[in-house]
């Protein structure tokens, strides 16, 4: 009786084992449909160039340049490169001056290129990528300064490889006319290692010696455009039936009015008696912490917030994950430390 009841037990482990066995396959499968890898994928980016050539409208293109080398012991039929946007458009892609394929594999918050060589890279072979990208993801419109003569402009952008990359150059050409806003705090993060002009555009560049997988590197550029050259697309013209809908709107409208006037002498009588509440204003503690940031250029390690200021790392913490839930902080991972920049003008 022993014997039967081991000989069960030993086999409901092994169902156990397959299932579980079947289950990570089947995860590896998703995974690499999805186009991620486990780990990386034995592709080494040297000399890699990204330059991002921003319109007046939004639209920006973007080129992607680099040697690509297989650094496994197996042939690539295929390999992938993350791009930190929400939408992005492939116009062309080659590989050693030839034309080749490539699919879109969009995630949660990013999108994966992947490229398709005519004939798979052999172990230890290199190619030359380059790669002509269109999105209206990576600059956002803020709005009219006050006077109504700037439109005011951002760049957010990171990048976060799959794959090992050397030597990374990023390039910002900011539209026509385009200036920075020195109103805020740091208008550039991180502070490049050259800008230029070609008479038209400002032009930033930002080097890198190494991006490893899982790093992340982020840019920031804040700027404003000259309202005059912002081209406003006129309305199409209103047809007789579409006119039908807004006369009904404003009779309705009316009525509303009507009854609402009605009711006014009730909605003083109420508004008299309720309760104001104040909103909430920065504690001395979160005051300190952006004064100190402003004084050190808009932008500066965690550790030094809480070295400078004598708070205790938890509390520094809990302050900064505050500040950046409403948006006056934004915290980015370099190399092995957190650095906390300024988003709003303080």
């Amino acid at each position: 009786m022993g014997e039967l009841v081991h000989m069960v037990s030993n086999k409901h482990a092994i169902l156990v084992a397959a299932g579980i066995i079947f289950v990570l396959l089947q995860l590896g499968s998703i995974a690499d449909v999805n186009g991620l890898q486990v780990g990386n994928q034995d592709i080494l980016m040297t000399d890699m160039n990204i330059k991002a050539t921003l319109g007046t409208d939004c639209d920006t293109s973007l080129i992607v340049q680099s040697r690509v080398q297989n650094i496994g012991i197996s042939v690539k039929d295929y390999f992938d490169i993350r791009i930190d946007v929400r939408n992005i458009g492939v116009a062309t892609a080659f590989l050693n001056a030839t034309e080749v394929e490539t699919t879109i594999i969009p995630q949660s918050n990013y999108m994966i290129v992947r490229i398709f060589p005519i004939a798979p890279i052999a172990a230890g072979a290199s190619s030359t990528l380059f790669l002509n990208l269109t999105t209206q993801c990576l600059q956002e419109r803020i709005g009219l300064t006050e006077d109504q003569t700037m439109y005011l402009n951002q760049l957010i952008y990171y990048i976060r490889p799959i794959n090992e990359i050397h030597n990374l150059t990023f390039t910002t050409v900011l539209p026509a006319h385009a200036i920075l806003q020195t109103g805020f705090s740091a208008p550039l993060f991180p502070n490049p290692s050259i800008n230029y002009t070609d008479g038209q555009h400002s032009i930033f560049v930002w080097f890198s010696e190494q991006l490893l997988p899982g790093q992340e590197v982020a840019y920031i550029v804040k700027y404003g455009i000259p309202a005059a050259i912002v081209e406003i697309p006129d309305p199409p013209p209103i047809s007789a039936m579409q006119l039908i809908p807004f006369g009904i709107l404003f009779l309705l409208i009316g009525a509303v009015g009507v009854l609402f006037v009605e009711r006014i002498p009730v909605i003083i009588k109420r508004f008299k008696t309720r309760t104001i509440i104040t909103p909430v204003r920065l504690s001395k503690q979160e005051e300190d912490i952006l004064s100190f940031l402003t004084k050190k250029g808009g932008s500066c390690s965690q550790r030094e917030i809480y070295e400078e200021l004598d708070m205790s790392q938890s509390l520094v913490s809990t302050i900064l994950t505050s500040l950046e839930e409403r948006k006056l902080i934004r915290r980015f991972r370099e190399g092995r430390e957190n650095m906390v920049h300024i988003m709003d003008d303080m």
